[in-house]
């Protein structure tokens, strides 16, 4: 029997945990301070245990995955390294950023020769919480997997398996430069067009029936969880500055362009988009 401890039920969290207690073999206990989430999840069978702490169950598990907000993460890691873990216990997150986790876990973890594995994958949706848990959010999506400098992704890779993913390898640093660009700015545009359009067209029900698929589409993920996505912009911070101040530069040879009646030059930009947009799709 494998023992397995989720902590933080989530969207996240709670769909590896449902997965993972499809197998008669793994016993998976959850962790959440949502008393209510843990409630649901073992009613439903997402999990098969509850636990009320990471303290009262550590000791006990062989997989220990950490699914909660970035900076709750880091607060895990830290606590982890002062309790008693089996041996051979593998310990792996779901954090959106990697920087900070890494290297907190290189220096707390890894001199106690504790299994690390930092994960991420390309999946989710702008819901959130136990009730979003979906046995198929992984089938297909890159999971990024960024081992300590003494573990290897494989163990990992055979226990997660059966989400559907595809595994990839990357470092630190490209993996949380490439999510500044395609994940985090992403975001930052929609909760900033949606102020935006607020701050100039008044309270959204004032508006929002006239808005087409172009607003919706572009604003979908301005739904996403306000603590999440606060603690994921503020850990990756150089990262999204960085990719921030590229999208600065198209604004405004947007705006060079616009005052200047520049069609020409507008065609080309948008031309060149909608190619990169088109071989996107086809990927």
């Amino acid at each position: 029997m494998t023992k397995i401890a989720i902590i933080g039920l989530g969207e996240m969290g709670a769909s590896i945990a449902a997965v993972l207690s499809q197998n008669a073999n793994h016993e998976v206990t959850g962790v959440d301070s949502d008393t209510k989430a843990v409630d649901f999840a073992l009613k439903t069978g997402i999990i098969t245990k509850k636990a009320s702490n990471i303290e009262q169950i550590a000791s006990q598990m062989d997989v220990i995955i950490l699914a909660t907000p970035v900076n709750i993460i880091s607060q895990l890691i830290v606590q982890l390294s002062h309790l008693r873990l089996k041996e051979r216990v593998i310990i792996t997150d779901t954090g959106s950023t990697k920087r900070e986790i890494m290297a907190l876990a290189e220096k707390l973890l890894t001199p106690q020769n504790i299994t690390f594995i930092g994960g991420h994958a390309m999946a989710g949706t702008h819901k959130s919480g136990v009730y979003a848990a979906d046995i198929k959010l992984y089938h297909h999506v890159t999971y990024f997997l960024m081992p300590s400098t003494i573990s290897t992704s494989e163990p990992l890779i055979d226990l997660f398996k059966p989400l559907g993913a595809n595994f990839k390898a990357m470092s630190v640093d490209e993996h949380d430069d490439l999510m500044a660009m395609i994940s985090d700015v992403p975001h930052i545009v929609a909760f900033s067009l949606v102020n935006a359009a607020t701050n100039r067209l008044g309270p959204a029900n004032m508006f929002g029936q006239y808005v087409a698929g172009g607003f919706k589409d572009t604003t979908r993920i301005a739904a996403s969880d306000p603590e999440l996505w606060t603690d994921a912009l503020l850990s990756n911070s150089a990262a999204v500055l960085a990719s921030q101040k590229q999208l600065i530069v198209e604004l405004e040879k947007f705006n060079t362009a616009i005052l200047a009646n520049d069609r020409s030059k507008l065609m080309a930009m948008i031309t060149d988009a909608k190619a990169s947009r088109e071989t996107l799709l086809d990927r």
